[in-house]
């Protein structure tokens, strides 16, 4: 019996996806992504592949023609070449495989004291599996007080009385809230997959097809990974001296020079969007962004906001 990694995998997908990705056959220009779904015995590269599939849906469903992978003049291949109703561009779709959702937490109220501190900020906080309550008072008692003085960037490690580590806080970025939110992660330290999605970025960037129009697209699974997306392609935030606050705003922040867009790097990308691939798998909902200089064009612009059409963010 032949392998079927919609058997095999899928069973949380919705009938009406699994019916539409077997019904890629032979000759149809998404047949090599039916092949590679169904034929993948590795659970990871079923869902790289099933990504795919599902982007490749969301943009049939957009009213867009789809040709399968085109290969570029050095060999390399783009994932579809997608003609929307106001243009045409190639897509590179990379999936970012954080597997956090394998684990479960347990979250203290306690935590939630932090979130009274009128600090306008988001604040990442950690801790170490089997904290006591004890500790935990602690921990958000010394993070309490950092965080009334906390500048973007700033971290508090907080230990016991033997020395041994409880956890800390990361202050991430500003926010429009007159009260710190927190970004719970794992209890065994600070999450940041902005350098993994930066890697990914520029392996997509070498598949690009010259002299054309060329889309970037990261799908994973967690809401999270949008911030650590951003911070890879438009740079991490920091506290700007050089530039005035915005009104009401004591302090201005900007990006850093170190994302992927950042000043004259990778010209030739001028689009990238993020997508959050989570069941029940049956609509996408991606962010759209468009570089302002070198700027995107109105032709990649209308083509990608027809092909999108969904949240839109610019840089």
């Amino acid at each position: 019996m032949a392998h079927d990694g919609l058997k095999v995998f899928g069973a949380h997908l919705p009938e009406e996806i699994v019916a539409e990705i077997r019904s890629w056959g032979d000759g149809h220009p998404l047949a090599r992504i039916r092949r590679a779904v169904l034929g993948h015995t590795a659970e990871r590269n079923f869902h790289d592949s099933l990504a795919e599939a599902l982007v490749a849906i969301h943009l049939l469903r957009r009213g867009c023609t789809l040709r399968g992978e085109q290969v570029t003049p050095d060999g390399h291949g783009a994932d579809f070449e997608v003609i929307a109703p106001q243009g045409a561009f190639y897509l590179h779709v990379k999936r970012h495989d954080t597997r956090r959702h394998a684990r479960r937490l347990t979250i203290s109220s306690r935590l939630r004291a932090l979130e009274r501190v009128q600090r306008p900020y988001v604040v990442s906080v950690r801790w170490h599996e089997h904290t006591g309550d004890a500790q935990m008072q602690r921990l958000v008692r010394s993070a309490s007080g950092f965080l009334h003085t906390a500048r973007v960037g700033d971290e508090l490690v907080v230990h016991d009385d033997d020395g041994t580590e409880i956890g800390g806080v990361l202050v991430i970025a500003p926010w429009d809230g007159p009260h710190v939110t927190l970004a719970i992660g794992l209890p065994t330290g600070f999450i940041d997959e902005s350098g993994r999605i930066g890697r990914l970025l520029r392996r997509a960037h070498r598949q690009f097809m010259p002299r054309a129009d060329n889309v970037i697209l990261i799908a994973s699974a967690q809401s999270e990974d949008r911030d650590d997306f951003e911070a890879a392609l438009l740079g991490t935030i920091v506290e700007r001296w050089d530039a005035f606050p915005p009104r009401g705003k004591r302090i201005a922040h900007g990006r850093a020079d170190d994302g992927f867009w950042s000043s004259d790097h990778f010209e030739s990308s001028r689009g990238a969007a993020w997508v959050r691939i989570h069941a029940p798998f049956d609509r996408l909902e991606p962010h759209l962004y468009l570089r302002e200089w070198p700027p995107a064009g109105d032709r990649l612009r209308q083509a990608t906001e027809s092909a999108f059409a969904m949240a839109h963010g610019d840089r």
